[in-house]
């Protein structure tokens, strides 16, 4: 099944809205894939399977996640008078 829909200028992005009844049980947020196709002006969407709910993280998530920590910790206060700001 195939649809027509125009690109869309969302903040300095580009989007296409994609119809409900092409989702099926996907809502926003699902993880996608869009690849440029061998014919030219030509993409392929594809729906990715999402994350199990209580997953074990990877060692890299687990570093990315250490290295926030830190550096919310350290720098608390000065997020908070910038999102005051």
């Amino acid at each position: 099944m195939a649809t027509l829909q125009k690109l869309i200028k969302v903040g300095t992005s580009t989007a296409a809205v994609i119809p409900k009844r092409l989702l099926g049980a996907r809502t926003a947020g699902a993880p996608i894939r869009v690849e440029r196709a061998a014919r030219p002006d030509t993409f392929t969407v594809r729906i990715l399977p999402e994350k199990r709910k209580g997953t074990a993280l990877g060692a890299r998530e687990k570093r990315v996640l250490s290295v926030t920590d830190a550096f919310i910790k350290r720098y608390r206060a000065d997020l908070k008078r910038l999102k005051d700001a």
